[in-house]
């Protein structure tokens, strides 16, 4: 297909490029973050379970509608870490039952935390500003009825592939409801600890930057911008484009969750790592304002 257009097909180009190697990194550091912690207490299995799930519709989507070898390569690879994360959900939570938790990570409530650092002897400094319980951040976490973690295989649009039609345009929007429903259960897990520890920022970062390129990728793409249904183009692209900017909102929520309405829970488990094991006279930090909230 010719395009006349100059620039925007090379942006096209640079963002899917971008999408596909953050997609392609997105699972490996909550594959390190479980395995440091020893623990999944923080993971929600319905995260894990949809996400499987709308792995598994994608891969069968590459395979059913004879898309291009990398392509079904690549579905195995997301596969792959899905089980492999799901592996060690089964091994740490289910087998040994989190009590493998390294300091920091096991079960406890802010009280007991406090109690124990303290009992140490080390002085806690968490800011006053992050420990505020908000009503906005309740009606976010019930109020939002999607939740995504799009996967999208990277490939040059084309409305007139068998992707778009029948058995696939079904899968298509099997995988994308699976991935815009997929964060709801942790989100809301995170709401009932008051916690995020378990999850790690860098998987939502990856696919936030993922879900936008990719996006992106869509409506700066020849295919797109050379059509002359533009319309017909966008509608046969919509479970893939739903299924990434769906996501977006969530993993807004996450973001707030873990670095605003949640950050002293997350101080208090590193001061408690530090402190376990350690000389309790050489852990001595600011003192910690009696009347501020921990949550």
């Amino acid at each position: 297909m010719s395009c006349s257009y100059r620039a925007l097909p090379h942006i096209s180009t640079v963002a899917g490029s971008i999408s596909f190697l953050s997609s392609f990194i997105a699972q490996i550091p909550q594959v390190l973050e479980t395995y440091v912690d020893k623990t999944v207490e923080g993971l929600s299995p319905l995260f894990l379970l949809a996400w499987l799930f709308g792995d598994i519709t994608t891969l069968i989507g590459a395979t059913l509608t004879n898309q291009l070898p990398f392509q079904i390569i690549l579905a195995l690879y997301f596969l792959a870490n899905d089980l492999f994360i799901c592996g060690q959900y089964y091994y740490y939570g289910v087998m040994h039952n989190n009590e493998l938790a390294t300091p920091g990570h096991e079960y406890k409530t802010s009280d007991e935390r406090l109690a124990l650092v303290r009992s140490r002897g080390t002085e806690l400094s968490i800011g006053a500003g992050a420990q505020r319980r908000s009503w906005i951040a309740s009606l976010l976490c019930f109020g939002s009825q999607a939740n995504a973690m799009p996967l999208a295989i990277i490939t040059e649009s084309n409305s007139n592939s068998p992707s778009s039609s029948g058995l696939g345009m079904a899968l298509a929007w099997a995988g994308a409801m699976c991935y815009v429903s997929a964060r709801i259960p942790q989100l809301i897990k995170n709401y009932k600890r008051k916690s995020t520890d378990g999850l790690s920022p860098f998987l939502f970062i990856n696919t936030l930057i993922a879900n936008l390129t990719y996006t992106i990728s869509i409506f700066t793409s020849c295919e797109f911008l050379s059509n002359d249904d533009r319309l017909g183009f966008a509608m046969s692209e919509l479970p893939f484009i739903i299924g990434s900017t769906g996501t977006i909102l969530f993993d807004l929520i996450y973001f707030y969750q873990h670095y605003i309405l949640y950050a002293p829970d997350m101080r208090l488990r590193e001061l408690e790592a530090r402190v376990d094991g350690s000389n309790p006279e050489e852990e001595r930090v600011a003192p910690v304002n009696e009347a501020t909230p921990l949550l």
